[in-house]
């Protein structure tokens, strides 16, 4: 079973969120993406990176297989999100690892605008996971 390798930054990023959506524990290591932004869609509340010189996202770089991408990309509505390979700085090196961003949207600094709720998002995860299943047991 091949794997890749995901830099996650907000939900996925959660490990109880994480094993809603792929069934399994996560296994972390911290990871840096480079010269990208962590905003905010101040409508959705739902996070985004984008290019922005100087600037860093900290996140979770994650093995993750090529069926779990697949679900990954039904989660965050890809092409709503784009899945684009970067390179991530991690205690290994740079790596490249698949990242789903929004190099066009606009958004706002987390510090001004309000991240979507915990519970909120916990409850689409759980629907969403909820739906999947009943489509692959069609």
């Amino acid at each position: 079973m091949s794997t890749n390798l995901l830099f996650a930054y907000g939900t996925i990023a959660d490990p109880e969120f994480f094993g809603y959506l792929l069934k399994r524990k996560p296994v972390y290591a911290k990871a840096w993406l480079l010269d990208y932004k962590l905003l905010v869609n101040p409508e959705s509340g739902y996070l985004f990176v984008k290019p922005a010189q100087g600037h860093q996202v900290t996140g979770q770089l994650a093995e993750i297989t090529a069926e779990e991408l697949e679900i990954l990309d039904l989660w965050e509505e890809v092409p709503f999100y784009q899945r684009e390979v970067l390179e991530v700085q991690a205690t290994a090196g740079t790596l490249k690892a698949f990242v789903y961003t929004q190099n066009q949207a606009r958004g706002i600094a987390i510090s001004q605008g309000k991240p979507k709720e915990r519970a909120s998002m916990l409850e689409e995860i759980k629907e969403f996971r909820r739906w999947l299943d009943r489509q692959q047991n069609h």
